[in-house]
């Protein structure tokens, strides 16, 4: 039998899994992790899955201790991939709030609440789908097999995180010479002037960040990402200029990059609009199975003493119960934002509805092609689109409150999505390896619990030290964060007319 059928511990045989050990190695890992990922994805609009890392340094630390076991590990890994994966929701769309001046600054209570519910909701409303998309369609959640082959291997713990450390001495040697001694600058740049209208640029940023990211989302979504800039850079941006020629005089790579921030990046936002509703039709069949298993287990009445150990969900009634009171806090921060309380409950369930069919989406996208791969980007600008046109209905063109609202509604359906397609790849590697899903959802709770306290904090540090958006004399290393500049300008342009 293979490991589909047969979990690498037996469902009759239980191990120590959510220990006190394992729940504060958990959370503070959730909390670095999303830290990492929020500067990764700010800086270079890509975030990645932690949980081989975490697998990893949790074999590292808790071979430190005279009782650990396989079951253990895991569970740290399943809470501290929830940081990263929220991390992703957060700076995907609490920036924008930032770049499009309805915040200043980043309110720590709002932040955190905001990305709590949408975490949490994200873990709830794959709570009924795990059964669906994990047990019955057996999709393949690579990075969840991944990481149950790093846990079965944990023996060689100490042999795989020695890589970690020379990687990390390695970026941190990099970046100390090109950011703090200032031996060679970030980026090669090399621009030529051919004629009035025709300009040459090449340039190419030398960040070990984004070599890494390269080497770990693999060959084809790199190149996916380069064919993107191609269009962009070397038949848009041209095909501008020769139709608008340079009036402001600007060289080159200045020129590129206004023309990009102002015209061509809206190119991307309507093709991720339309990707993202492609997927949606694509997979309108798996997404109805998933809904109609959730209905039908909140109809069925089980008595979990009769369900293996391997099999026990955390119970339904207490996600319906969890879902209804993460609603409340989130309906507040509506009404406090846009002081109208029928549209604030408008909104809230927007969010719902909009919540749990993206979960679903993210889920079995993370089945298909990896959490590090889901397009949660063009699921969010899906949801930014969508509430922004049901709001302009309601508030009408040149609303101040209009796009702030929609980012709102996105953000928590963002968070909602990151967490469910991780959530899946870690109920995915505790199925193979005859974990408790239970006791992994409520791991999953205290990672995004730690991460969302956490996030405040390191977006305002990131804010200070950086800023965000095009950089400025004041702020010249300022972080691009293009998913939120893309969900700012579909949320304007919709308000504005555009």
């Amino acid at each position: 039998m293979d490991n589909e059928e047969k979990p690498y511990i037996d469902a009759n045989k239980s191990l120590p899994e959510t220990t006190i050990k394992a729940f504060f190695l958990g959370a503070i890992l959730s909390a670095a992790l999303a830290a990492a990922n929020a500067y990764l994805g700010l800086f270079a609009g890509l975030t990645v899955s932690a949980s081989i890392p975490a697998a990893v340094i949790s074999m590292a630390v808790l071979k430190l201790f005279k009782k650990n076991n396989i079951l253990e590990n895991n569970i740290v890994q399943t809470a501290a991939s929830a940081g990263e994966s929220l991390a992703a929701g957060v700076i995907f769309t609490f920036p924008a709030l930032v770049l499009m001046g309805y915040w200043s600054s980043f309110s720590y209570l709002e932040t955190a609440l905001i990305a709590l519910a949408g975490g949490v909701l994200g873990v709830l409303f794959t709570i009924p789908l795990r059964s669906a998309l994990i047990v019955k369609q057996k999709l393949k959640f690579p990075e969840g097999v991944a990481t149950s082959e790093v846990l079965k291997s944990g023996e060689e713990g100490g042999k795989a995180i020695k890589f970690l450390a020379y990687g990390g001495l390695v970026g941190a040697f990099v970046k100390l010479s090109e950011s703090g001694l200032k031996i060679w600058d970030a980026t090669f740049e090399k621009a030529a002037f051919a004629a009035e209208k025709a300009y040459l640029y090449f340039g190419m940023n030398l960040s070990p960040a984004l070599m890494s990211v390269g080497y770990i989302v693999g060959l084809r979504i790199a190149t996916l990402v380069f064919a993107g800039g191609v269009i962009s850079w070397w038949i848009a941006i041209p095909i501008y200029l020769a139709m608008n020629g340079n009036p402001d005089g600007l060289e080159a790579a200045t020129l590129g990059g206004k023309i990009w921030s102002s015209q061509i990046r809206y190119l991307g936002v309507g093709a991720m609009v339309v990707g993202g509703l492609w997927a949606l039709l694509s997979l309108r069949g798996a997404i109805s199975g998933a809904v109609s298993a959730g209905i039908k287990a909140i109809k069925d009445k089980v008595d979990s003493s009769t369900i293996l150990r391997t099999e026990q969900d955390t119970p339904i009634q207490w996600v319906i119960i969890g879902i209804g009171v993460m609603i409340v806090p989130i309906f507040i921060i509506y009404m406090r934002e846009i002081e109208n309380i029928p549209i604030s409950g408008l909104m809230a369930i927007i969010m719902v509805i909009a919540g749990f069919l993206f979960a679903s989406v993210a889920g079995y996208m993370a089945g298909l092609v990896g959490s590090s791969n889901n397009p949660i980007s063009g699921v969010t600008i899906a949801t930014i689109l969508t509430s922004s046109l049901i709001l302009l209905a309601l508030l009408g063109t040149g609303s101040e409150k209009g796009p702030a609202a929609a980012i709102l509604i996105g953000s928590v359906v963002a968070c909602a999505a990151a967490i469910a397609g991780d959530n899946m790849q870690d109920l995915k590697a505790g199925h193979i390896l005859g974990a408790t899903p239970r006791k992994q959802q409520v791991m999953q709770m205290v990672g995004v619990i730690a991460a969302a306290f956490a996030m405040p904090l390191i977006l305002e540090l990131l804010n200070e030290a950086y800023g965000f958006g095009p950089a400025t004399p004041e702020k010249p290393n300022s972080l691009q964060a293009p998913q939120a500049t893309l969900m700012q300008s579909v949320a304007d342009g919709v308000f504005g007319g555009g």
